[in-house]
């Protein structure tokens, strides 16, 4: 069996105002011990599974470039011991532009990181100050330089747009710096207001800049997918953007639903058929507080799940792993959503995919809400 792996470290230096993440401010005094506690959760895990197949691997946080060149070489070799770690195994680290150094980024080449994704956010310093990111413009086109002096020929700059204040102009001219920069990949994903967030209470109380309204949205969407194609990128995925055969293998996982497995605090995983999480909690997690399962869940609902990761790609959802899986084809699930949106020019079928059009795309959460209704209907008429 291959799966994936997901490494949560969850230590930042000061949280992002919009973050809803587990991550955790001032405990980086904690940082050896918590590695510990990772590995060890790593070799239990590695034992319980018949040490798999591994094929990607993802270090996500927080700000997992807060470890030191030595950290990563170190949490890298315990895992090619506990796991089989893929010859081609795609090995991604996130890293905060203003936490990277030269001799880190050598550390981590040499350690096997094959992949950096750099959270830049924005190019715009107020918007960055905004927002409570730690670095500046100038910072993120220097991470790149130095990346590519480390040996980096993968990165991926993360954007984002509706910040607070911002405008098309701005949007315009980050999407502009980043190309500049040739990135192997572009994230670009529109901000979302999560409720508890520091920057959800400034936008209730209006103590910052109001957000871009519906319209402003749309046409920086408009401009994302204008900028990106004549800048060489694909589209691959409702957010993400890739030069020829650089896409993100990892999160391609999750869109299919594959297996993967979440070392960590507050990590999930997927295995075997089922569906278990870590604490996010610190002292739970660092105590060995077991991690709990999640219900199998209806039918109905893994199926609808299924198609929800799978529009989120341009290529669609696998249709025949869908059958395969579930005895039935999504035609016979939805026979009613999926005729009218395939009627109506959103959906189509490209050999065993279905996907949704151009057109369809722009509309995703509406057929997802239609779908999602005729599932809903369909399990009440169960009783």
């Amino acid at each position: 069996m291959d799966i994936s792996i997901y490494i949560h470290i969850p230590l930042c230096l000061k949280k992002c105002a919009y973050c809803d993440f587990t991550s955790f401010e001032g405990r980086m005094a904690q940082k050896e011990s918590y590695l510990e506690a990772v590995l060890c959760e790593m070799r239990a895990q590695a034992a319980f599974f018949g040490k798999p197949s591994v094929k990607t691997v993802f270090m996500g946080g927080g700000t997992p470039t807060l470890l030191s060149g030595d950290q990563a070489a170190f949490l890298m070799d315990e895992l090619r011991a506990a796991f089989e770690l893929a010859d081609d195994a795609e090995v991604t680290m996130e890293g905060n532009p203003g936490t990277l150094t030269e001799k880190n980024l050598m550390g981590y080449r040499a350690a096997g990181v094959n992949r950096l994704s750099l959270g830049v956010q924005s190019f715009d310093d107020t918007l960055l100050a905004a927002v409570g990111r730690i670095h500046t413009a100038a910072q993120a086109e220097q991470a790149v330089h130095m990346a590519r002096a480390a040996g980096f020929d993968n990165l991926n700059l993360d954007l984002m747009y509706g910040l607070p204040g911002q405008t098309v102009s701005q949007w315009e001219q980050t999407l502009d710096r980043a190309a500049a920069l040739e990135p192997e990949h572009l994230s670009c994903y529109s901000l979302i207001l999560e409720e508890g967030t520091p920057l959800f209470r400034q936008v209730q109380d209006k103590t910052c800049m109001p957000l871009p309204d519906e319209d402003t949205l749309c046409r920086m969407d408009e401009l994302t997918a204008e900028r990106t194609r004549s800048a060489g990128y694909e589209r691959y995925e409702v957010s993400n953007y890739a030069k020829p055969g650089r896409q993100c293998r990892h999160n391609i996982v999750y869109w299919e639903c594959l297996p993967y497995l979440g070392l960590g605090c507050a990590a999930h995983s997927d295995m075997g058929g089922r569906r278990f999480y870590n604490p996010s909690d610190w002292t739970a997690y660092m105590n060995g507080c077991e991690r709990s399962f999640e219900d199998d869940g209806a039918l109905k609902e893994r199926m609808f799940e299924r198609a929800m990761m799978g529009f989120r790609m341009t290529r669609g959802m696998d249709a025949a792993r869908f059958e395969h899986d579930f005895g039935k084809r999504p035609e016979e699930v939805w026979p009613q959503s999926i005729q009218r949106m395939t009627r109506g020019g959103l959906m189509e079928r490209r050999g065993s995919r279905l996907r949704l059009t151009a057109h369809g795309m722009q509309v995703m959460n509406a057929i997802l809400v239609d779908m999602l209704s005729e599932t809903d209907k369909e399990a009440g008429n169960a009783f």
